[in-house]
């Protein structure tokens, strides 16, 4: 997870400023409106946090723990 620390960059969603953080599945910068965490468990109680867009959140090519089925 990278954390952006200036207060220029706009969210790659919505525009607003300041964007925090990264999406780990495209790299689009996020505000706090647009990121969405995510926890991706593996190995015997090891957890990973995930920042996504919208986008890249339901895409389960990017995140197969998503938990939007497929309809």
């Amino acid at each position: 997870m990278i954390v952006i620390n200036d207060e220029a960059t706009p969210c790659g969603c919505c525009g607003k400023l300041p964007a925090v953080i990264y999406c780990d599945g495209c790299q689009a910068p996020l505000c706090v409106s647009c990121r969405t965490f995510d926890l991706w468990g593996y190995g015997c109680g090891h957890v990973d946090s995930k920042a996504f867009c919208p986008r890249c959140l339901r895409d389960p090519a990017v995140n197969p723990y998503n938990g939007f089925p497929d309809k």
